[in-house]
């Protein structure tokens, strides 16, 4: 079925004629259109007195491999019922289609530079903890349950793993231990750091989409995979930090930077992948091979035993 005749039967415009055309997708590293296709909707003119106008997003066959789609798009709407995200008008998760508010035209996606004004960082932080008041978010899964599932179907697909993987598993695996051995709380978060997931609209408010990873988590471990990509080094990343929890505490710190770390690693296994089980393109690949440089840089850190005993 084209997606023209899915949003038919879904009733977008049924009676109309829509003008559907592809979005723009960015280069690795960073993950937007990879997953997905997307689509700004127009109706016809004749329907033009209903205002109508729409993003689609289309999930691919593949994404239903690691992303629990419902999930996904349950904490799209509720994100959008308060604000936080684009209003979702239409969520079907048998389809995978999204359709919701489109702000094409009227906004831009964030690039990491925008964030290194604090202002914006700021902004950032507070609508990222705002996520921890969402209801609607049913998903549980620390990034390492989501780690070991993205490796069991790179195993299943014989995706070729990097040589000295099973080291970095080895390295990571104390860390695991001491965070779930010393236990934590669970707050719904948004859990994907990317910068390409923050729509900066034209009257300087911003929204966070692409809620894949969505889940009841450690909000360390989403304040981690923050750090993790708007600041890599520890010497920017304590201010951050210390924003976005409310004091500085070295241990958890130190959380986080480990989540960061597992993070990059479970995104280098997804694109790992979706390279083997839909080849063609070097998107997925340049990706993984850029999330697996970070977590390598991460595990070899001279500092990172000493984070491991410090949890």
């Amino acid at each position: 079925m084209t997606v023209r005749q899915t949003l038919s039967e879904l009733g977008v415009w049924a009676s109309a004629e829509l003008t559907l055309d592809p979005g723009t997708t960015m280069a690795s590293p960073s993950w937007w259109g990879a997953d997905s296709e997307r689509y700004s909707a127009r109706a016809s003119v004749a329907d033009a007195s209903a205002g109508s106008a729409a993003f689609v997003k289309v999930m691919e066959p593949h994404a239903r491999d690691y992303v629990d789609i419902e999930g996904a798009f349950a904490a799209a709407t509720a994100a959008g019922d308060t604000g936080i995200g684009p209003k979702i008008f239409i969520s079907d998760s048998d389809s995978g289609v999204l359709v919701m508010e489109d702000f094409t035209g009227m906004c831009h996606t964030a690039t990491l530079d925008l964030f290194d004004e604090d202002a914006n960082v700021e902004k950032l932080v507070a609508l990222r903890a705002s996520v921890h008041g969402v209801d609607g978010v049913a998903r549980r899964a620390s990034v390492f349950d989501d780690l070991a599932h993205a490796r069991n179907l790179v195993e299943k697909v014989g995706g070729a793993l990097p040589a000295d993987f099973d080291w970095m598993l080895r390295t990571l695996g104390p860390a695991q231990a001491r965070i779930e051995s010393a236990g934590y709380d669970v707050v719904p978060c948004h859990g994907d750091g990317n910068a390409s997931n923050v729509l900066v609209l034209d009257d300087g408010s911003i929204r966070l989409v692409d809620w894949d990873v969505a889940a009841l988590m450690d909000p360390l471990q989403d304040i981690g995979a923050l750090l993790a990509e708007i600041r890599p080094f520890d010497s920017d990343a304590r201010e951050v930090f210390e924003m976005a929890w409310g004091s500085f505490d070295s241990a958890l710190f130190d959380r986080a930077r480990i989540y960061g770390i597992a993070d990059s690693l479970r995104w280098a296994l997804i694109g790992l992948y979706c390279d083997a089980v839909k080849p063609g393109t070097h998107e997925y690949s340049k990706f993984s091979d850029w999330q697996f440089l970070r977590a390598r840089a991460g595990l070899r850190d001279p500092h990172f035993d000493d984070r491991v005993r410090n949890i």
